[in-house]
């Protein structure tokens, strides 16, 4: 059961992952073309290549049998993300949007982001190799599994907000 939580949680941070680019397609394509290191192709083609690897992570994660195959794309594309921040961190090109956070919001490029994709990386290594012990994964456990992970992810945007914002709650508790 508890795999199938894990997984749940992970469709739904790709999901969110790639909904978040969708929301703002010309941003996200505008911060992308701030990297150093991105690959020489036309950038609407690389976003668009990104969300759609996104969303269909997203959705093999939930298919019996593909799920191996999703985790390993998955990690990847985090490998890759993490790389291009750490790479652009070292280059002393610090001072753009990460483009990782939902809405409108700014964060500029980080250690606390390499180590935050450390930690969701270690989730994926984690589901990968339960599913190589043999774990079992149930199809009915689809949306208890979708619905628990929409759940912490909600957690952690509200708990991402209340920690990027806690300099206006103390100007409120004043």
């Amino acid at each position: 059961m508890l795999i199938n939580l894990l997984l749940g949680l992970l469709s739904v941070f790709w999901l969110a992952s790639a909904g978040h680019k969708l929301a703002d397609v010309q941003r996200f394509t505008h911060t992308l073309g701030q990297y150093k290191w991105v690959i020489p192709i036309k950038p609407e083609l690389l976003v668009a290549g990104v969300i759609l690897a996104e969303v269909v992570a997203a959705i093999l994660l939930l298919l019996s049998g593909y799920q191996l195959l999703a985790l390993a794309l998955a990690g990847l594309l985090l490998t890759a993300y993490t790389a291009l921040i750490g790479l652009n961190i070292v280059s002393g090109n610090r001072d753009l949007d990460c483009g990782c956070l939902f809405g409108s919001q700014e964060q500029g490029l980080s250690a606390s982001l390499l180590w935050r994709n450390a930690g969701i990386l270690l989730l994926h290594l984690t589901a990968a190799l339960s599913l190589q012990a043999g774990a079992l994964t149930h199809t009915s456990d689809v949306l208890i599994s979708l619905l628990f992970g929409a759940v912490v992810l909600l957690v952690g945007v509200i708990a991402h907000q209340l920690i990027r914002n806690q300099s206006h709650i103390n100007a409120l508790k004043r």
